[in-house]
């Protein structure tokens, strides 16, 4: 199942009323910021190639591609479709996602990861070595 990008949602981060102590004011942001936090937070992790369901079609440097989100008041929920690097321990990958995903988005959109869901749809496989040019015997 294709992530869903809802980025036209907003969620309200924090409102406060003006007093004689503070200024007032409202913080909000779209579901797409969650989004771009949790893509560059997954583009860090060792093993992981890309997001997205394919690396050789690519329209910019969208962080947000490959990931779906759903934030709440107080929580968030992810989905991910990743292509590792072949020869990668799957499970050891997508733990290491969960923990920086939910530490990004709790540090920065103040919102707790109750879920993120990962769909590996790829095996990068390395890039074949080059071959030597054979020595020349005449020079």
């Amino acid at each position: 199942m294709m992530p869903e990008k809802k980025g036209k949602e907003t969620v309200t981060i924090e409102n406060i009323p003006p007093s004689a102590d503070h200024i007032g004011g409202k913080i909000e942001m779209s579901e797409d910021v969650v989004a771009t936090i949790a893509g560059l937070a997954a583009r860090q992790i060792p093993g992981i190639h890309a997001l997205g369901k394919s690396s050789f079609i690519s329209f910019g440097d969208d962080p947000t591609r490959g990931v779906g989100v759903e934030v709440g008041s107080k929580e968030a929920a992810l989905q991910l479709e990743v292509i590792i690097n072949y020869g990668t321990n799957i499970r050891e990958v997508a733990a290491e996602l969960r923990k920086r995903i939910a530490n990004e988005v709790d540090r920065m959109a103040g919102r707790k990861v109750i879920e993120v869901d990962i769909n590996v749809v790829g095996i990068h496989l390395p890039e074949p070595e080059p071959e030597a040019e054979p020595e020349r015997r005449v020079k």
